[in-house]
């Protein structure tokens, strides 16, 4: 049985070192707070503020 994302794109049942060989953290990762936001939108996330708990009642 073949797996595949929401996209189309296939998933391997395990990954292993080897599927990042060639991957380059500092190019596609980014840094906390700084594009492409892969970390979240803020440099300490949520460290500094607790979170936002939101309830709704209907």
């Amino acid at each position: 049985m073949t797996r595949e994302s929401e996209s189309g794109l296939p998933i391997e049942p395990v990954y292993g070192p080897e599927a990042l060989d060639g991957w380059r953290a500092e190019e596609k990762l980014g840094a906390p707070g700084a594009y492409p936001f892969t970390r979240g939108v803020y440099p300490s996330m949520y460290t500094g503020r607790p979170w936002t708990m939101r309830q709704y009642a209907g």
